[in-house]
Formats: C-alpha cells, sequence, structure tokens
C-alpha cells in the first residue's frame, strides 16, 4: 500500500483533441526507430478469466465502482489534451515501502502502445503470431469483455517486433485501430462487432515507411456542415506507377494528395484528403488558434497547418533532419499560440507562433548544440507545464537524459541521466515517468533541480518478479484514477486513488 491519494472531486476534460501513439522510436545502427502499439481484431466473446493475472497485495476488498472514482477518461494517444497531461489534481506523494497497489496485469504480445480507456473499458492492440489482437477490458478489473484478431503478413525490416505501432481510439461508441501494415478498422466498443475496415496501404498505394504505420488516428468533431465525427489518419500515398518501391529510397518517393485523409467514424467513407507529403510517426494535434480549429500534423518533411473542417492546408513549416533514415516521432507541443516541435536527428527543438493562418518561427536551437545541451525528443513526447517542457533527449538509450527546459529559450535546468528513453505523463504538478528499462518514478514538475519523490521497480507480489520488463516504450495512461503502465510482454494497472 502506498500514502499517495488523489482527491476524489468529478471533473471531466473535453475530449476533441484525440490523438496517438506511443509510437515509439528506437535507434539502430544509425536509425532511429519508431514503435507503438495497436490492435484489430476477430471474433469470439469472452468472459471472466481469460489471462488476466491479479498482481493486487491479498485484500478482501471490492474494486470500487467507477461511478466514485474520478471521472476522466483517457481516450486516445498522449490522453484528452493529446499533450500528456492529466486532470487528476491533490497528488501527495511519496509512495509507501511497497509501492502503489497493482490492481492487476494481463499478459501482451508484441507491440509497444499503452491502451486507451473510455466508458469503463480499456482497449489495447497487440500481435499474437500472425494476428493482430483488439481486446477490450473492464477497467478496474482487467476482465475481458471481447476480443477480435486480424492476420497481418508486417515484418520489420529492422528485427524489431511486428505489433501494431499505433494507439487505438475511443470515438463514442467506437474503437478505431490502424494496424503497422496499414489496416484500418473500426468496431462497436460494447461488443467488437466490425463497423468498417479500410486497407489504406493498398487503396492507397502506400509504399512501406521504415517501421511501419505508426502516427495514431486523431478524432475531430465537425462543426460545420454534416457536423460528422472524422477519423484522420496519416497515409503518405503515392501514385500507382511511382518508383521506386523501396521504403529505404524513401527519398525517391513522391506523394500524391493523400497525406492526410478523414474518415466518417460511423460509415468509413472518405471525407477528404490533402497534400502530397508522406507519413511520419507523429500523432496529429487538435489546437484552437484565434478561435479556429486548426491540426498539427508533422508529416515526414514538414508541419501542416490545417482547416479539419476541409482538410485545407494553411502553412507548413519544414523540419527534419537531412539524413534519409532520420525520422520524427514526437507529437507537436501546443501552448496558446504557440508550437514546439523537438527531434533527435539533427535541428533539435524549434518553437513556432501561429499568427492568423501562419508559422511564424520564434526560436530554434543552435545548430552545434547537442542534445547534452538542448532537447531533441526521440518518440516520446515531451510535457508542458509552467512554461517548462520536461522529457527526454537523446537518439540512444545509454547516453539519453530526462531534462527539464525553458519552453521560450530552449534553455536546460537540469538533466538526469539512467532513464533511457523514457515517457512521462503530468498529474497535478508531479510527473509519472516510465523509464525504458522498467523503473516507475514520481518526480516534482519543477525547473529548480529533478526532485525525485519515489522510484520502484514493481514486484509481482507472488513471485518477487519485475512486471515491467524492456523495453517500455509507451507512454503511461492515467484514467479514472488509475495508472496503466506496458512493459514487454504486459500491461499493469494501478491504483492512484485508493489508499
Amino acid at each position: 500500500m502506498w500514502t499517495a491519494i488523489i482527491e476524489r472531486g468529478c471533473f471531466r476534460m473535453c475530449v476533441s483533441s484525440a490523438v496517438l501513439s506511443s509510437g515509439a522510436l528506437l535507434s539502430r545502427v544509425a536509425v532511429g526507430c519508431l514503435v507503438a502499439a495497436l490492435v484489430s481484431g476477430s471474433i469470439c466473446e469472452i468472459g471472466c478469466a481469460q489471462s488476466v493475472q491479479d498482481s493486487k497485495q491479498p485484500s478482501s476488498r471490492q474494486p470500487q465502482s467507477l461511478e466514485s472514482r474520478p471521472a476522466e477518461d483517457w481516450p486516445a494517444f498522449l490522453g484528452p489534451t493529446g499533450n500528456g497531461r492529466s486532470g487528476l489534481q491533490g497528488l501527495v506523494v511519496p509512495w509507501g515501502e511497497q509501492g502503489p497497489r497493482v490492481c492487476w496485469t494481463i499478459d501482451l504480445g508484441e507491440g509497444y502502445c499503452g491502451p486507451s480507456v473510455a466508458k469503463g473499458f480499456a482497449v489495447v492492440f497487440d500481435r499474437v503470431r500472425g494476428k493482430e489482437r483488439l481486446r477490450c477490458l473492464k477497467a478496474e478489473t482487467g476482465r475481458v469483455v471481447w476480443e477480435k484478431n486480424n492476420l497481418t503478413s508486417y515484418v520489420d525490416m529492422f528485427g524489431y517486433d511486428g505489433g501494431p505501432r499505433s494507439t487505438p481510439i475511443i470515438a463514442g461508441d467506437y474503437v478505431v485501430t490502424y494496424g503497422a501494415a496499414g489496416l484500418l478498422e473500426c468496431r462497436l466498443l460494447s461488443n467488437g462487432q466490425l463497423q468498417w475496415q479500410i486497407q489504406v496501404s493498398t487503396d492507397f498505394h502506400v509504399v512501406p515507411n521504415f517501421f511501419g504505420v505508426g502516427a495514431s488516428p486523431v478524432v475531430y468533431q465537425q462543426t460545420a456542415g454534416a457536423q460528422r465525427q472524422l477519423i484522420i489518419v496519416q497515409v503518405g500515398g503515392s501514385p500507382s506507377d511511382g518508383l521506386p518501391a523501396d521504403p529505404q529510397r524513401l527519398d525517391l518517393v513522391k506523394g500524391l494528395d493523400s497525406g492526410l485523409v478523414a474518415f466518417d467514424v460511423k460509415t468509413g467513407k472518405e471525407v477528404w484528403r490533402t497534400s502530397s507529403e508522406l507519413a511520419s510517426y507523429s500523432t496529429p494535434v487538435l489546437g484552437d488558434f484565434d478561435g479556429k480549429d486548426r491540426l498539427l500534423a508533422w508529416m515526414r518533411d514538414q508541419l501542416l497547418l490545417v482547416d479539419p473542417e476541409s482538410g485545407a492546408v494553411k502553412d507548413s513549416f519544414s523540419w527534419r533532419a537531412d539524413e534519409l533514415f532520420s525520422v520524427v516521432a514526437a507529437s507537436p507541443v501546443v501552448s496558446g499560440d504557440e508550437v514546439l516541435l523537438s527531434e533527435t536527428y539533427g535541428g533539435g527543438s524549434v518553437l513556432l507562433g501561429v499568427e492568423g493562418d501562419s508559422f511564424v518561427e520564434r526560436r530554434r536551437d543552435p545548430p552545434r548544440s547537442r542534445h547534452r545541451n538542448s532537447l531533441r525528443c526521440h518518440w516520446a513526447t515531451p510535457v508542458l507545464h509552467d512554461d517548462c517542457v520536461f522529457g527526454t533527449t537523446g537518439r540512444n538509450s545509454g547516453d539519453a537524459l530526462f531534462v527539464c527546459a525553458d519552453w521560450r529559450t530552449g534553455e536546460l535546468y537540469w538533466k538526469e541521466s539512467g532513464l533511457g528513453r523514457s515517457s512521462c505523463v503530468l498529474v497535478d504538478d508531479f510527473l509519472i515517468v516510465l523509464s525504458e528499462f522498467g523503473e516507475l518514478l514520481v518526480m516534482k514538475a519543477s525547473r529548480d533541480t529533478c526532485e525525485i519523490i519515489h522510484r520502484i521497480d514493481l514486484k509481482d507480489s507472488r513471485t518477487g518478479d519485475a512486471l515491467l520488463q524492456p523495453p517500455c516504450w509507451a507512454a503511461p495512461v492515467v484514467a479514472q484514477g488509475y495508472l496503466y503502465v506496458r512493459g514487454a510482454g504486459k500491461l499493469v494497472c494501478i491504483d492512484l486513488v485508493d489508499r
């Protein structure tokens, strides 16, 4: 048991900005790699006890009803805001010696993303042998409600696992998944019934990227015209007669008007397509700029400013290292009328302003600045709090640093080593950090110093084995007072509310 507690007030956050992926990216042999997880599914309804391992400390208490817990869902990559910030308030730390209470665990196959959680359900996407698997769980118990599977032939050309790389999206009554080979699919959240599916890679003639599909979909509610709910995805299609088809020569691949494509969530009908940019691994983010909804989509070469109603591209900004195997995977971070981009292969970070419908550069990292002197994110999206940006800089696990950087100047206030390419979420004034190696930490979100409140390697209460095995590349998820963290082969649910 632990001493941390969160106020039990009821509050709900707006979900217009549902986005992706713990996508994840890794560098290997001078190549950076992206990976995050997703699932799609077959048939079969499952009852109570299927591969759920209850790892909680012995207790006679029954799980709390969700109605009595803080009312915040996490329906997409990086949560309700799309920027990794939870609405929970009043977190008190440190944890006790035993750490937080583990509610349940469940075994997973291949893949690198966390779940999405809404309406009392957690949906998880992984791969078991030659099938992408989508499961719907009861959020508070881990009980499998239904499971669906789809055959997949995806093979990673650099030897990473073949799991899905995009976070499933809960859009109202629907679950949308985007598999590693480009299968876009919509099912009912309640029972997994298939509504529609599109083989995006085939239909739009997509030349395979280095690590398959990586960017997660985004949900947008139209306010004009048909007022449909849209699912917007990075596609990056090319001419059917385009050459070459070699994914290792993406510099020679030309796009064809389908960089981004929007589909009607209910029907799967295409609503609009736009841009000839190729796809990246960065999940788009929705923002409000001067009262106008805009989509920020960081494609392979450029950041696009898009009207999500029509798909019209308002402006673009080039930001990618001039290196064939360089990739962008972290999402843009939005604060007011400003946008931060950060990558690890070349330029590092750049801060843009959105004035009218145009990008204005406000500062960039010095050209010779190394990652130890600036924020250079690989795949984990940094988190903004009090004009400070917290996140990982560095391309490789051995020399990666967790840092605090000034939003406007890029100056580093402090840096912490030994956590690899870690991911984090903001809860109140604290950061919950998941190290690449499986360590869970709570830090004070402060510019003054790296104040680690608690750190722990979660253990199975019965066997003493570590619950989180590396690589831990999925961003943590916070919903209804629960923390969900994923390591290799396992999802762990932790209670952040119950004493």
